[in-house]
């Protein structure tokens, strides 16, 4: 097998690298090991350095590192240098929180690292997935082993010389080429402690099944359900700047991205024909180039799932608004798309969509939203918007969400990627891969 980074924006093959062969993997994965023994006893101050260095060269390659996220998955330019900065406060707030995070000295209760993690992300944020998680991990104490998509052997490489630009010991963080057999052989490795898994619940269920099996911790971060409850005296404007954000950044492709907009008839016509005028205006092109407002897919096969979905909704009775056709020319570019029409029981609708999409549901009245609602189950969120809260929480109580907002987009001020916190809580956990240590000093 090998590991193939193609350009988005052209289709072609720019590198092909190898996986890793099994004397390789033992290789790395004994070096971790040793490294984990080492690392855990580091100081704080030292952990702490590196975590500044990478924050240092994050900073001072932005250009080139964001040029190899948008040449390897498409993201556009400027979607791109906002991740790498991401990255870069990400590792400067655990550098200088960290340690008060993790009390040690005479504590009745320690945090202890637990060793070397594997860390098994998708291809939506090719750094930030990664760093998000990396920098308290190692701020803990722990070493990281990292397997990214397939399509992405560039960004891996990228993330292995930023950590030894940076001075880290070597082992400390290794980018893994492997296939899925190895990936099983990893997880049932006893100097494998703990994991973390971003992406579908599909292959999250045979990961944490083989993470069960071992008896492991395992943190699993899981495309989520979002919908948009539209009703009938909505403020439009800030309904549709929502959508906009919620199908449309990073090409749709956001594993939270909103799965469709329900509305009510009263302001359906209306909502269809603002959001169809605002999706006129994204244009595909290259994604370097900042007159492109939409960037490719970030594979061929991507685009095709997409397509298909959206011809079977055509067939099924949806109408094409706006895009809904495979453009001529090179590259894994979809246009800005609008199906009005969408029936509930529609695949365009069931399956989660990675591609700049939206589908509009209309419903007659409360019932059948709260209806269709309760068939999807509670892991999700819903925006409801309505100029009556007292409707809107009436609404809000009745759905089997485990978050509903009114006229709340859930993108809104949180920074980039969207979805991120700035608050405490809303980052990665710095004790999620820490032993929890009871420790009694006499006096």
């Amino acid at each position: 097998m090998a590991f193939i980074s193609y350009h988005p924006a052209t289709g072609r093959e720019a590198e092909r690298v190898a996986t890793l062969s099994a004397a390789e993997l033992e290789q790395r994965v004994q070096q971790s090991h040793v490294v984990a023994k080492e690392w855990r006893q580091s100081s704080f101050a030292d952990r702490s350095a590196v975590l500044n260095r990478l924050a240092s060269l994050l900073s001072a390659n932005r250009e080139r590192l964001a040029l190899t996220m948008t040449r390897e998955m498409g993201k556009l330019l400027s979607e791109a240098l906002a991740e790498v900065d991401r990255c870069a406060l990400e590792c400067t707030y655990f550098a200088t929180q960290g340690q008060a995070m993790l009390p040690l000295a005479r504590s009745m209760t320690t945090f202890e690292p637990m060793g070397t993690v594997l860390l098994l992300t998708s291809w939506r944020f090719p750094l930030w997935q990664v760093f998000r998680m990396l920098a308290p991990t190692l701020m803990a104490g722990n070493v990281v082993l990292l397997k990214l998509a397939e399509n992405l052997p560039r960004c891996a490489r990228e993330i292995e010389w930023l950590l030894a630009e940076a001075g880290a010991p070597h082992g400390l963080v290794f980018s893994l080429l492997i296939d899925k057999l190895q990936v099983a052989s990893l997880i049932a490795d006893p100097r494998v402690k703990a994991m973390a898994f971003s992406g579908n619940r599909q292959d999250a269920s045979q990961v944490a099944a083989l993470a069960g099996q071992q008896l492991k911790p395992i943190v699993l971060e899981l495309d989520e359900t979002e919908l948009h409850v539209i009703l009938d005296d909505a403020d439009l404007e800030l309904a549709v700047d929502a959508a906009m954000r919620s199908r449309f950044r990073n090409a749709g492709q956001l594993g939270y991205a909103a799965r469709g907009f329900i509305v009510t008839p009263g302001i359906a016509d209306d909502f269809v024909a603002r959001l169809s005028a605002r999706l006129s205006e994204l244009q595909c092109g290259d994604p370097e180039q900042e007159a492109a407002t939409l960037g490719p897919l970030a594979t061929g096969l991507q685009r095709d799932e997409l397509h298909q979905q959206v011809t079977a909704a055509l067939a099924a009775g949806a109408r094409a608004v706006v895009g809904c056709e495979l453009p001529a020319g090179e590259g894994w570019h979809y246009p800005a798309s609008l199906l009005d029409g969408v029936a509930p029981e529609m695949e365009v609708f069931r399956q989660q969509l990675s591609g700049p999409l939206a589908c509009v549901i209309r419903v007659p009245n409360l019932d059948a939203i709260t209806d269709l609602c309760r068939e999807l189950g509670p892991d999700g969120t819903a925006s409801i918007w309505t100029r009556d809260l007292a409707r809107g929480e009436q609404l809000a109580r009745r759905l089997s969400f485990g978050r509903c907002l009114i006229n709340m987009d859930p993108h809104q001020g949180k920074g980039y990627p969207s979805g991120f916190n700035p608050a405490p809580e809303g980052r990665f956990n710095i004790k999620a891969f820490c032993h929890l240590k009871t420790l009694l000093v006499s006096v």
